[in-house]
């Protein structure tokens, strides 16, 4: 059992998330002032590697390079409350893409403007709500049962 990795394992550079949401926020803001749906389909895609795969998504390899370059410190955090508020920020991006294509542009904007709020508060001020849900949702039952 030496070789086995458990979600506990999972650690993840802060400072790199930040700059993703980062990136995240600065879609949102394109989104809303453009009304071009491939930018929250592009971010269902990125969303979508952090949340559920282990591929390495385009923001996080950019964020990953510019910490580096920026000579940002290196903070590890637990990884699944971001991969849960990534699953959230799948769900909101996905929602986006299709009120746009379904012509609802102003609920399009409404939704928009809420990952935007949630991606500064990540981005600025290091507070992830998803993280917050995850851990009052989540969590318990993830050890209450062990999962």
């Amino acid at each position: 059992m030496g070789n086995v990795t458990t979600i506990a394992d999972n650690r993840i550079n802060e400072n790199a998330v930040r700059l993703v949401a980062s990136f995240v926020l600065l879609f949102a803001i394109a989104t809303i002032a453009t009304g071009w749906v491939i930018l929250p389909l592009y971010l269902s895609v990125d969303f979508f590697l952090r949340a559920f795969t282990n591929v390495k998504p385009p923001f996080a390899i950019v964020a990953r390079q510019l910490a580096g370059y920026l000579d940002l410190e290196v903070k590890m955090i637990f990884a699944a409350p971001k991969k849960f508020a990534a699953a959230v920020g799948f769900v909101f991006s996905v929602l986006i893409s299709a009120l746009l294509l379904s012509g609802f542009s102003t609920s399009a904007i409404m939704v928009t403007a809420i990952l935007a709020v949630f991606a500064t508060l990540e981005s600025v001020f290091s507070i992830c709500a998803g993280c917050y849900v995850y851990s009052w949702s989540v969590a318990p039952f993830r050890e209450k049962f062990k999962v």
